[in-house]
């Protein structure tokens, strides 16, 4: 009965090591699994990461693109629109300058109407002129040409207009300003 009794103690550490070994293999091939699933995350991390870099840079092309765009416009309206200005300033000039006993003539009517046109034309395009005069000086608005005896930094009168296209200055008002003196 001993000799069963062995074989029988035999047999169940057999199959104690045996299931031993089952279990450290498969403890193995779970580390193994592991350390796999923890490269692919560490890959699918990258990967997340990489994405969402060339999603930004994508969305900061776009928005470069966009601007690009009506940069271009600007600058292609604002060529045309320089071009327009410098014809309204002789208009308001001659409407200006006309003796009173001329202003009754068909013509400086048909001048002011031909004025009051392009003036429209312009603010449908989005151009809109601004008066400068009694202002303080604004180097984002006005191009100095000259000083006269004013108080200082006080525009005193204006050459030219300055223009806005949309939210952009067009061109920048030619003024006088006062000297201080």
């Amino acid at each position: 009965m001993e000799i069963m009794a062995d074989k029988q103690d035999r047999d169940e550490i057999l199959e104690k090591d045996e299931q031993t070994q089952v279990i450290e293999e498969q403890e193995e091939v779970i580390k193994e699994e592991q350390e796999e699933i923890k490269d692919e995350s560490k890959e699918i991390a990258r990967l997340k990461e990489l994405l969402a870099r060339h999603q930004a840079d994508f969305d900061n092309f776009k928005k470069r693109g966009e601007r690009d765009k009506d940069d271009m416009i600007f600058f292609l309206k604002a060529d045309i629109l320089l071009k327009i200005l410098p014809r309204v300033d002789d208009l308001e000039r001659m409407i200006a300058n006309t003796p009173e006993d001329l202003q009754n003539n068909a013509l400086f009517t048909w001048v002011q109407t031909l004025h009051k046109s392009l003036v429209k034309d312009l603010e449908k395009m989005w151009v809109k002129a601004f008066l400068s005069k009694w202002e303080k000086v604004n180097p984002d608005k006005h191009d100095v040409m000259t000083q006269a005896p004013w108080e200082e930094g006080i525009v005193i009168d204006e050459f030219e207009k300055w223009y806005l296209l949309g939210e952009k200055v067009l061109r920048h008002a030619r003024v006088v300003v006062g000297s201080g003196e």
